[in-house]
């Protein structure tokens, strides 16, 4: 009896140590269901889906109001469908030779409302003003221009000779009784600086048997060695104020030079205006016998 006693109690033992074995499996188990369902309600929702992405014309490079689009400002990128807006330019055929209407950093999408096109026939030129700025067509009529040396894109200053009447009292002349006549001066000066030439209006005159053609602001003559272009006046982009200005100097007859500054000047020059007295005083004629 004893023995069977024994085994009795030892199977109770094994018994109870597999069902608490069971028991902590279960709640390992429970807690590892528990813990992953949590962890789910935790996590944000995201639903997979597919990326749909589309080519358009992006700047390789920065650029300014003005600026001419070449080939190799541009490239085509991929980007997600959703952030294209409505008037980006997907072919980069439609947007070389064109101007932009405003600074484009590198890497930003080109959009048709940022392309002006000079040599099409609304001749939409003034897009590329800022709003401060008038375009001022101007003919110096001096030798850097007639032999075209400058050029669309080049910073130039106008040089103004022009004679000016200086007030005084009025005199008369004991000989005549009559009012002395006013006195005049002539000056040359530095009329302006650091213009830009925004664009060219030019003649394409034909070989034989051809005849003159208009070249409209930013179109560009064909390398035909029997055409001949002449530059007919220079679009400059001015303040209204030094447009009056220019106006003013050119109805009243003053004589103008444009000089070539470097592509990168930027200094402002500070120079004298010269008159007869400055030449005297400056090359001592005063002291001459």
């Amino acid at each position: 009896m004893l023995w069977r006693s024994s085994l009795s109690n030892k199977i109770k033992a094994i018994l109870i140590i597999l069902a608490g074995i069971i028991l902590v499996a279960i709640g390992v188990f429970a807690s590892y269901l528990l813990i992953q369902r949590f962890q789910a309600q935790q996590a944000p929702a995201v639903a997979q889906e597919e990326i749909v992405r589309t080519d358009v014309v992006a700047v390789t490079r920065d650029l300014f109001l003005g600026d001419t689009l070449t080939q190799g400002d541009l490239e085509v990128i991929s980007v997600p469908v959703e952030v294209v807006p409505r008037n980006a330019v997907t072919d980069p055929e439609e947007a070389v030779g064109k101007f932009i209407k405003t600074d484009l950093v590198q890497g930003e999408m080109l959009l048709t409302h940022n392309l002006a096109d000079p040599t099409n026939k609304i001749k939409d030129l003034s897009f590329i003003l800022a709003e401060d700025h008038v375009l001022f067509a101007f003919s110096p009529g001096d030798l850097m221009t007639s032999e075209d040396m400058v050029q669309r894109g080049d910073i130039v200053d106008i040089f103004a000779t022009f004679t000016q009447e200086i007030e005084q009292e009025e005199e008369i002349d004991p000989e005549t009784g009559e009012p002395v006549e006013p006195e005049t001066r002539t000056f040359t000066l530095d009329s302006f600086q650091r213009v830009d030439v925004t664009a060219l209006v030019v003649d394409i005159i034909e070989g034989e048997g051809g005849g003159g053609t208009d070249l409209l602001p930013g179109q560009t003559a064909e390398g035909d060695p029997q055409q001949e272009v002449n530059i007919r006046s220079y679009l400059l982009a001015l303040d209204p104020q030094n447009a009056l200005i220019l106006k003013h100097l050119t109805d009243t007859g003053a004589n103008f030079d444009i000089v070539l500054r470097a592509p990168t000047s930027t200094i402002p020059f500070e120079l004298t205006p010269v008159t007869e007295e400055f030449i005297v005083e400056f090359y001592g004629l005063e002291i001459l016998p």
